[in-house]
């Protein structure tokens, strides 16, 4: 059985103690986010599309912008490479880096840095992302492209599973179409499991939603719940069954009625779902589908992660399953703890990027 919960903006089902409480937590930030960003370039098709995302995010957020860029080299070739070859190959990516990012719309201004390596393009990244400043880093999710069934490639797995920072992965676009001029984002969704780790997502996700007037989406997948049964489930089990669906149905509506509390104080607009079924994952999956998600936001781990794995399960489901973009926040990237949401910016403070200079 599945069970869907919305919440609606204009429905507020916390009292007034409850919300002077969360107020009082609020503390104001001039600048949230994401202040350094690092995208990685790869000379496939879908570079056009990652230097999008990576500009947008850039202008939208106010943060430095630098672009990476990969000769690659084999580990085992022996044979001493041509410094005239290599100095060609650099100018040449240099080149074409400048007219992407002149089709994106960016000024010579805009990217602060364009650095090209040498060497093995794992180790190359892997070294400039554990060596350098950044909070956030801009990949395509598979520059194999549409041709390939997979969502996520060798190389992006190998970043999200080792980057020290937050990762932005970019799907590859449709076969044949032109890498997107400008990002729109309207709706971006993140999944709650009603933990502090899977909450250290909203900072980065609500200054986003801001900067581009977006409505956010927190959702909460509840699993059914599973009781030990021998042979078919008697009245005992079914009832037992229905009161802790109903008891974790409760408990999270209360949860997430507290966090939308907290955001829409300051007019944000903010939604709430609660959906269930066998598994959570597929569940968030296809709520991204119906809701028409432009970007999702997840932390890293959530509540039942272990300390020595990379990615919680859902994130890893999500990274592998769905073909949107997907921001992969990890705690203390963005300068910021889970309780520490930013507070919204008037319209005379966010600058819009077609009134940058």
């Amino acid at each position: 059985m599945t069970m869907k919960s919305v919440t609606k903006p204009d429905d507020m089902s916390v009292g007034a103690d409850a919300v002077s409480a969360l107020v009082s937590g609020i503390r104001p930030h001039k600048k949230v986010g994401f202040a350094n960003i690092l995208t990685c370039l790869d000379a496939s098709s879908q570079d056009g599309a990652v230097l999008a995302w990576a500009n947008a995010l850039s202008r939208y957020l106010h943060a430095r912008l630098r672009a990476l860029s990969v000769l690659e080299t084999t580990p085992e070739s022996a044979a001493p490479l041509d410094p005239i070859n290599v100095e060609m190959r650099r100018l040449a990516t240099v080149a074409r880096i400048a007219r992407l990012s002149a089709q994106a719309g960016l000024d010579e201004e805009a990217i602060a840095g364009i650095e090209v390596a040498v060497g093995p393009v794992q180790q190359r990244v892997t070294d400039c992302l554990g060596t350098r400043k950044v909070d956030l880093c801009v990949i395509s999710a598979n520059s194999e492209g549409k041709q390939s069934a997979r969502v996520l490639g060798d190389m992006a797995r190998h970043i999200v599973e080792t980057a020290p920072c937050s990762v932005l992965l970019v799907p590859p676009s449709t076969s044949g179409a032109a890498a997107p001029t400008s990002i729109a984002i309207r709706r971006l969704m993140v999944p709650l499991d009603c933990s502090r780790r899977a909450e250290s997502a909203l900072p980065a996700a609500i200054a986003i939603a801001d900067a581009f007037d977006a409505e956010t989406v927190m959702a909460h997948a509840l699993p059914e719940p599973m009781i030990t049964e021998i042979g078919p489930p008697d009245a005992t089990g079914i009832a037992l069954r229905q009161t802790v669906a109903k008891h974790n149905h409760d408990a999270a509506a209360r949860y997430m009625s507290l966090l939308r509390a907290r955001l829409v104080l300051e007019r944000r607009a903010i939604r709430t779902l609660i959906v269930n079924g066998a598994d959570p994952r597929h569940r968030l999956a296809r709520v991204a589908s119906e809701e028409a998600i432009d970007l999702v936001v997840i932390s890293a781990k959530g509540a039942g992660s272990y300390a020595d794995q990379r990615l919680g399960s859902v994130t890893d489901y999500l990274v592998n399953h769905i073909r949107l973009p997907l921001l992969i926040v990890r705690a203390g990237c963005t300068g910021q703890s889970s309780v520490d949401i930013p507070m919204r910016p008037s319209g005379a403070e966010r600058l819009r990027p077609d009134s940058q200079t």
